[in-house]
């Protein structure tokens, strides 16, 4: 690239390198999650979709730039983004008239969303029912499964973020 007559060599980040500053970022990220949402679930879907973005985006990235305001930005805007989407999907309920309508309607809709996720589950291969199990019901985090299980932290991530997608995409469509 030339700037100004001068040429400009991008120092493309080698996968160890991203890695490294995936390990360094992950706490501020899931920070940031837990400060806009204040639980951890949501806030640990913040910093994954930042970290794949990040990925995705690896061979365009100079390092020596640093990454954390990037990622600061990216993790703000994807809070925003799903706070949005959680609002329409509120405004969207219907108003009951008592408190115990609601409160029936609540538990009804608990039953059905804990089914379609039973059926979502089932929809994965077995590896990924298991690792989803350890990820979300038994909290495990990434090294207690890569020591368990034996696959590497990052084919983990991906392999934990393909099967929450599939789950997503099989609920979203059931719930239409």
């Amino acid at each position: 690239m030339t700037y100004g007559g001068a040429v400009r060599i991008l120092h493309r980040m080698t996968t160890q390198e991203f890695e490294h500053i995936a390990r360094m970022l992950r706490p501020r990220l899931i920070g940031i999650g837990r400060d806009f949402f204040g639980h951890g679930m949501e806030a640990e879907d913040v910093a994954q979709e930042v970290l794949m973005r990040l990925w995705v985006m690896r061979e365009r990235l100079d390092t020596r730039l640093g990454l954390d305001g990037l990622a600061v930005r990216m993790a703000k805007n994807i809070c925003v983004s799903e706070w949005r989407k959680q609002q329409v999907r509120r405004n969207n309920q219907p108003a009951y008239a008592t408190k115990s309508e609601a409160d029936q309607h609540s538990r009804l809709e608990e039953s059905d969303n804990r089914q379609m996720l039973a059926e979502a589950l089932q929809k994965l291969s077995p590896t990924e029912r298991r690792l989803f199990k350890m990820r979300q019901e038994l909290e495990m985090d990434l090294p207690q499964m890569a020591s368990i299980t034996g696959i590497g932290e990052r084919s983990l991530s991906s392999m934990l973020s393909a099967a929450r997608r599939k789950v997503m995409a099989h609920i979203m469509k059931q719930s239409r």
